[in-house]
């Protein structure tokens, strides 16, 4: 098909970061996050060295002007997927340098307008948010449709940020209209800001019952959306959701406090209680409409419930905090036990999903492989400064020992430990939590030598409970033992899992290294290592020692051809082999052309060289295409 680009634009700087012409036709759009406020010449600076290894096809300043830095013809290194870059038209958009990283008025009005270009100059009547990954991964456009995609779900990131992230329906809905294509069927999805609630009631209230007690109430009251509108006002007012928190938020609205329209997460629609939140919100410099804004207003405003909070602290179960909410604080016209029950049920729904005690199927043999599996998939994972965003990798980084690791003993399965832990060193406790996670609870147990109400969130207890059970060893560790470091071995004061050996080094995955999930590498003869605890794993699935004189050749194969990486940290290396330090980068999950291999130290697989020139990968990681 013959491609063209966006007549909006009115800057051009060209990057040669990009992978020729698409294979593709486009179906796509991609947001992103610049993360800073920037203009569109500082944008084309960044992607102008071939250093960079990354570009984007647009690009948004923070003035609301657009900038092009590969032609739509072409695929951009933009959002850690050669798959989707194939297909998308890629937006950099000048953001907060900060989480929500929040668009200006100007950006986000601007990138509709770009978005309904795109869509017209491709042939397309509708722009569709699917909402979930994988949902939308399998969809199929038609030819009339485009479908958004966000960067965050090929990589480790929060792009495009939380707050584009939640308007990435009204970014569909709107450019939809424009098109004159119908509007997209709404439907329930699980998003970030879900998650976000959740955290931050449970954090706050400490006791999951009122916590989902009080969501399922918010969900019903606005469908936990923190920009919406009561429906009946929409339509009486002429405006969407976005429309009216922009209009309040610029001034140009003026009536907020007195329209006795329902507003938020909780419907705010008194007055005073109106008053009170926009007043909150300009202080802080914030949107009506942004989630966490309206969180810790709703948290303020809940001191002055003093019965509500209470029962929400004490309840023992959903219905009973959901019955405090309903009565005590959102106080709708109609709290009969229809509704009471309606309610209630959405809170158990939440309860269930983030507080009940179903886990993964654990594995039905026990192996070192299973173990290490689940925790390589927890690599950048980073503690928390508050008992908040306790599920998200990156979200609310800190140094103040907040896991979901020791929430999931604390409040799931509280036998384990003899207290809760946490806010609690946590490098021992992700060991656990992993081995619970492949195995369950009672395999988990046995295998870490523990018993149940036990001191085992401590390292040193943890190497005297191998120990006595005789599975402590001081030389030649194994794939899946627990590795303690120390002084002593009375005095151990960190621990990991052992991910493999080679003749001189041992390389482990641990939590609580630099305040998050990582892989480290130590030489054998370390004087920091006190030894290895070894579970007793099924012998049929025991992961053998690696330990090559040399690095194993690679398979003779005809180059190029093309590999699908499953996991998310796939590190890009500067040269084939561990002896090469990282480029700092990582593939994402994706499709990649392998124009080289060779075989190097740390892949018995061997080394594939990236087409695009970003550096080297372990083929171990790789499925062949």
């Amino acid at each position: 098909m013959a491609y063209t680009n966006s007549p909006i634009v009115v800057y051009t700087k060209l990057s040669p970061n990009h992978s020729g012409q698409r294979t593709h036709s486009i179906d796509r759009i991609t947001p992103h996050c610049v993360v800073g406020q920037c203009s569109v010449e500082t944008l084309g600076s960044i992607f102008a060295p071939s250093s960079r290894q990354a570009s984007s096809n647009y690009g948004i300043g923070e003035d609301g002007r657009v900038g092009m830095y590969v032609e739509e013809k072409n695929r951009s290194w933009c959002s850690s997927s050669n798959a989707n870059d194939q297909r998308a038209v890629t937006i950099e958009c000048a953001s907060d340098n900060t989480e929500p990283y929040a668009f200006k008025d100007v950006v986000y009005q601007t990138l509709i307008k770009l978005c309904v270009d795109i869509c017209q100059r491709n042939g397309k009547k509708k722009l569709l948010w699917l909402g979930d990954k994988d949902t939308t991964l399998a969809y199929t456009p038609k030819a009339d449709e485009m479908v958004l995609t966000v960067h965050r779900w090929f990589a480790n990131k929060s792009c495009p940020g939380s707050w584009m992230y939640a308007r990435m329906g009204d970014l569909a809905s709107k450019v939809t209209a424009q098109l004159g294509g119908s509007k997209q069927e709404e439907t329930p999805t699980v998003t970030d800001a879900e998650k976000t609630i959740w955290d931050f009631l449970h954090g706050k209230i400490g006791n999951a019952y009122g916590a989902a007690g009080m969501m399922g109430n918010l969900y019903a009251e606005s469908a936990l959306r923190p920009n919406n509108l009561q429906n009946t006002y929409e339509k009486k007012f002429g405006m969407t959701d976005a429309e009216y928190t922009a209009a309040v938020d610029g001034g140009s609205y003026t009536n907020f406090v007195k329209d006795s329209a329902g507003y938020g997460l909780a419907q705010w629609t008194y007055w005073s209680r109106k008053q009170a939140l926009l007043e909150f919100a300009q202080a802080a410099g914030k949107s009506i409409g942004d989630l966490q804004t309206q969180l810790d207003f709703l948290w303020k405003e809940l001191q002055g419930y003093t019965s509500v909070l209470n029962t929400l602290k004490s309840a023992t179960t959903v219905k009973t905090a959901s019955d405090a909410v309903l009565t005590g604080y959102e106080r709708p016209a109609d709290q009969g036990d229809a509704v009471k029950e309606k309610r209630a049920g959405y809170g158990q729904t939440y309860f269930d999903k983030y507080a009940g005690t179903k886990t993964e199927k654990p594995a039905a043999t026990c192996t070192a492989a299973k173990v290490i599996a689940v925790a390589v998939e927890q690599i950048g994972y980073i503690e928390k400064a508050s008992n908040t965003s306790l599920d998200s990798k990156t979200a609310n980084a800190g140094s103040a020992n907040y896991t979901k690791y020791a929430r999931d003993f604390d409040q799931k399965y509280p036998k384990w430990y003899n207290g809760k832990k946490n806010g609690f060193a946590w490098c021992d406790m992700f060991v656990d939590w992993c081995f619970l996670t492949a195995f369950g609870y009672e395999k988990a147990l046995a295998l870490l030598c523990q018993p149940e109400r036990s001191a085992g969130a401590g390292c040193t207890y943890s190497l005297r409970y191998f120990k006595n059970k005789g599975q402590f060893h001081t030389k030649d560790p194994q794939p899946g033992d627990q590795i303690f470091f120390g002084t002593s071995l009375d005095n151990s004061t960190h621990t990991g899992i052992v991910e493999s050996v080679d003749k001189k080094q041992v390389h482990t995955i641990e939590g609580n290294t630099g305040n998050q999930v990582a892989r480290r590498n130590y030489s054998l003869t370390n004087s920091r290592i006190l030894g290895y605890g070894r579970p007793a794993y099924d012998a049929a699935g025991t992961v053998a020692p690696v330990t090559p004189a040399t690095p194993a050749a690679p398979q003779v194969t005809d180059v190029p051809f093309l590999v699908k990486v499953s996991i998310r940290d796939l590190n890009i290396r500067k040269g084939p082999g561990t002896n090469y330090s990282r480029t700092g980068s990582y593939t994402g999950i994706g499709v990649f052309t392998i124009v080289d291999v060779q075989s190097g130290q740390g892949s018995r697989s061997g080394w594939g060289k990236l087409k695009s020139g970003a550096g080297w990968i372990s083929l171990d990681y790789c499925k062949k295409l």
